[in-house]
């Protein structure tokens, strides 16, 4: 790829990315959902193996998103899971043994899972009124559950990037 092509699509996907995120902020009913879309955004490249585009997007979209987004704890969700998820993900499915990479994922949840703990505890992170009733054992495991999910659900939508942008003759 060109460098100004390269440039200028690294650019549009990191706009789409903070726009995305800017509409989390703002969208109460749909917030999640655009956050974990904007958080697909670097795995394109990927599908090309385009990694340190992917990379750029991810920084790209981390600063902007911090700078420009209302709604931080969807920046701190972007930045902690959602954006640099597909980067660790492509580096792990690289090992091609199942049982080695779901190892080495459910060792990256249990990371981010401790630093989400940790950020409740300080109080930076709040809760709604019943998830902060219940212990957090059972979020933890609820979090667990909802990442192996996640994760699927990624693959295929790395499945369907891979027939919208493959390479036409």
């Amino acid at each position: 790829m060109k460098r100004t092509r390269f440039v200028a699509y690294g650019g549009i996907l990191t706009a789409v990315s903070v726009v995305l995120l800017l509409l989390a902020s703002i969208c109460p009913g749909a917030s999640w959902a655009l956050c974990i879309s904007a958080g697909t955004i670097p795995a394109i490249p990927l599908v090309h193996r385009q990694v340190r585009l992917g990379i750029h997007i991810y920084f790209a979209t981390s600063l902007l998103a911090a700078l420009m987004v209302p709604g931080k704890r969807f920046v701190v969700a972007y930045i902690v899971l959602f954006g640099v998820y597909p980067l660790i993900k492509y580096g792990i499915e690289r090992i091609h043994r199942l049982p080695a990479e779901w190892a080495c994922k459910l060792l990256y949840a249990a990371l981010v899972a401790a630093f989400l703990l940790f950020l409740l505890r300080l109080g930076v992170l709040p809760l709604g009124e019943h998830a902060a009733a219940l212990p957090h054992v059972l979020l933890t495991a609820a979090f667990f559950i909802a990442f192996a999910c996640y994760d699927i659900l990624f693959s295929k939508i790395i499945a369907l990037f891979r027939m919208l942008f493959r390479d036409r003759p």
